[in-house]
This record gives C-alpha cells, structure tokens and sequence, in this order.
C-alpha cells in the first residue's frame, strides 16, 4: 500500500518575518507514519509536513515540505495524478484563514472619510474601504512604528472536502479538534465531518484531553461507532489498523 500522511501546521504569511500558524508539532502523524513503515505491506509514505513538523526517519518515506495551505493544495494534487495513493491520513492542522491584506486603522478611516466626502453614507464608506483595502506589501518588511496593525483575513479551502474527489478510491482518515466539548458533541461534530466529507474514518480530539503523554482520541467510522484511545502510541497503532483493514474490503 501507498499511503499519503499530512503532518504539522500551515503557515500563512502576514509579511517576510511574520506568519499566522498553529501549535501542532506533527508527533501523531509521524508516530503514525512509523507505524505503517513497521508493516511489510507498505510500499510508500508521502509525507507532506509543515516545514517545523516532525519527519520520520524510514526509507519508506518521501518527504514533501510545505508551508502555506495553497502549497499543501498543490501537493496532494499533483500526488493524486501522479502517484497510486491506497490511503490518506490527514493529521495536518490546516490553517482556516490566510492574509488577504494587511492595513492600519488610520488608513482605513481616511479612505472611507475621502469616499463620504464623495456624497456615500459613512456605513457604506467604510465598508469600500474594508474591501479595498490594500494596506502593506507582503513582499517585504512591515514598518514597525506602524500604529493600530489590522490585518484582513479570508477563508482558505477545506483540504479535507478535496480529497474524496482527489482520490476516490483511497482509504480516508479525517481528523477534528474541539476545545472543551462534551464527548456527545464531539462525536456528533466528528462524525458529521465524516459524512459531509466522505471519510472513512475521524479521530475526533478534544484539546483538554491532549498533553503530556496523555492523548485520548475517538476513531469514528462510517456507521457511527468507535473506539477510544488513551494515548498517541495507541491512536498510531488504532488508525494504521483501521485503514489495513478497510483497504483489504476495497
């Protein structure tokens, strides 16, 4: 089996020295990784990481950097046409917004003043400005005596909605993070992720019950049941199963 892992955080820039990312340091994917690199059936491991994101250390693996999420777009694209994927793990944390603009309040209030000044009204000034706003170059440094930063964000896409179409026959892992739900709820969202996407299965994780070497997960699948797990080791050795086994029913 071929098997496509995502691992670590995106990175999307705000300029050349700034960037808006998350805290996940891609252990899970690669204990995952090095539990499929354990098993004769695997061929080959596509590892697409954030550039700070733990990389395994196994012949088996390739290894595909990637920084932004348009980066990460393009690589599990071109994988799908140019490579036989059995599987996918999608463990990466998949930033939901990049920088569309970065501005100062300043600039923005004298731009809706001169577009009022024109004879619009101040709400719908201001919204021109918000939406023309043009702000800094990201192709550089923003000052640092800039006063009252903002920042413009924009939704990126799902990675996790591309993939069924991607790779239709693939064994599909979804994962979902939540912070301080119920174990209801958090099966309810995972599994609704699940069938909204087409996965396989979802490990659902609550971030109150992640740390340390304490990590409990709930792999979800199709029909709504699941089994838990007390730590990443188990989780690892949990998802690599649950794909052997479906890819065998495939």
């Amino acid at each position: 089996m071929n098997i496509l892992i995502t691992a670590g955080g995106t990175v999307e820039r705000i300029d050349n020295v700034r960037s808006i990312t998350n805290i996940s340091t891609g252990r899970l994917a690669l204990l995952i990784a090095e539990a499929f690199a354990a098993l004769g059936e695997t061929e080959r491991i596509f590892f697409v990481c954030g550039s700070k994101a733990l990389r395994p250390n196994t012949e088996k693996a390739e290894i595909f950097p990637i920084e932004s999420v348009a980066e990460l777009i393009e690589i599990v694209t071109e994988l799908s046409r140019t490579q036989k994927v059995d599987a996918v793990v999608h463990a990466m944390a998949v930033s939901d917004y990049s920088v569309r603009a970065v501005s100062t309040a300043g600039a923005i209030a004298e731009d809706a003043l001169n577009r009022a000044s024109s004879g619009a009204d101040m709400c719908g000034a201001l919204r021109e400005a918000l939406a023309c706003a043009e702000g800094f170059s990201r192709g550089g440094k923003i000052p640092s005596d800039a006063e009252d930063l903002v920042i413009f964000l924009q939704r990126t896409p799902k990675v996790i909605s591309m993939l069924r179409g991607l790779l239709p026959q693939a064994v599909t892992v979804g994962f979902k993070l939540l912070d301080g739900v119920s174990e209801t709820q958090l099966i309810e969202v995972a599994y609704a992720l699940l069938k909204r996407n087409g996965c396989d299965f979802v490990l659902a994780n609550d971030l109150c019950n992640i740390g340390g070497d304490r990590h409990v997960g709930h792999l979800i699948d199709r029909y709504g049941d699941y089994t838990v797990y007390n730590s990443k080791e188990e989780i690892a050795r949990g998802v690599v199963g649950a794909v052997m086994r479906e890819g065998m029913n495939k």
